[in-house]
C-alpha cells in the first residue's frame, strides 16, 4: 500500500510537471523550489546546477552512498509513514533521491518530517543565516541541544588550458556541523575546543569520561556518546 501510494505520488508529480518544461528545469536546478504539495519533484536530468547553460560533464559524485541499493523510511510531517527503495542522498540539493524505473526523483523535503536510511537519520533543517532548507543528518537531538550534520557538494569549473581544451567541472564533497542550542544555530567544528565549551560546569567530569572511554572528538559516534553523557548529567542536577 506504501509503494503503491509513492506510485500515485509520482503520476501526479509528473503530470505536473510535463506541462512546463522551465518548472522542470527551476525543480532540478533548485531543491527549495517546490513545485507541488505531493511526496516527490521529478528530476528532468539535464542541467549543470549552476546557470542557463547547456549540461556539462561532471566527474566525481553528488550523491552520499556508493550505490542505489538503500531503502528509507520517511515520515512526513502529518506522521505518515512512507518506505521508500533504490534510494540516495543528492549532497547538491540537500535532499533524498530514489529510482523509479528509467526516471529519477528527489524526495520532496517540504513534506519531510524525517528520513531514516543505513543507520542514519535526516531531518529538514533550516539555516537561518542563510535562510536555505536542507535535510541534514542527526548526530544528537534533544530537547535542549543538538548537533546535525550537513552532506553537501560544490561544482568546481574546470580551468581551460590551451593545450588540452577544456577540463570538465568536479564535484567536490563538504560537511559541516551545526549546532542548536539556547535558541542559537551556528557551526560547530569538532575538535576538542569546541567540544569542551559546551561542558560548561560539567567539563572536569565530561573529560574525565571521555578520556576513560576513549573516545575522539572528531567522530560521530563518541560525539553522540559525549551529549548523551552530557544531558543525562543535565538531567540529574534538575
Amino acid at each position: 500500500m506504501k509503494y503503491f501510494l509513492i506510485s500515485v505520488l509520482l503520476i501526479n508529480s509528473l503530470t505536473a510537471i510535463c506541462q512546463s518544461e522551465d518548472v522542470t528545469f527551476m525543480s532540478s536546478l533548485n531543491s527549495n523550489q517546490a513545485i507541488d504539495g505531493s511526496l516527490v519533484n521529478f528530476d528532468g536530468g539535464n542541467y549543470s546546477g549552476r546557470t542557463f547553460k547547456a549540461a556539462t560533464k561532471i566527474e566525481g559524485d553528488k550523491f552520499l552512498f556508493d550505490n542505489w541499493f538503500s531503502s528509507a523510511r520517511v515520515i512526513t510531517q502529518n506522521k505518515q509513514v512512507i518506505d521508500v527503495r533504490n534510494v540516495n542522498f543528492d549532497m547538491e540539493r540537500g535532499t533524498f533521491s530514489f529510482k523509479e524505473g528509467e526516471y529519477l526523483l528527489d524526495v520532496n523535503q517540504f513534506v519531510v518530517g524525517s528520513v531514516s536510511v543505513n543507520d542514519l537519520t535526516f531531518k529538514r533543517t533550516l539555516n537561518p543565516q542563510d535562510n536555505i532548507s536542507r535535510l541534514m543528518e542527526v548526530i544528537y537531538e534533544s530537547d535542549d541541544i543538538s548537533l546535525l550534520k550537513d552532506h553537501n557538494v560544490r561544482i568546481r569549473e574546470g580551468k581551460f588550458d590551451i593545450q588540452v581544451g577544456q577540463e570538465p567541472d568536479e564535484y567536490v564533497s563538504s560537511i559541516n556541523y551545526y549546532l542548536i542550542s539556547d535558541g542559537e544555530f551556528k557551526k560547530f567544528k569538532p575538535k576538542k575546543s569546541s567540544v569542551l565549551a559546551i561542558f560548561n560546569d560539567y567539563e572536569d567530569i565530561m573529560v574525565q569520561y571521555v578520556k576513560d572511554n576513549k573516545l575522539s572528538y572528531k567522530e560521530d559516534s563518541d560525539l553522540k556518546k559525549m551529549f548523551i553523557k552530557l544531558s543525562s548529567l543535565r538531567s540529574s542536577a534538575n
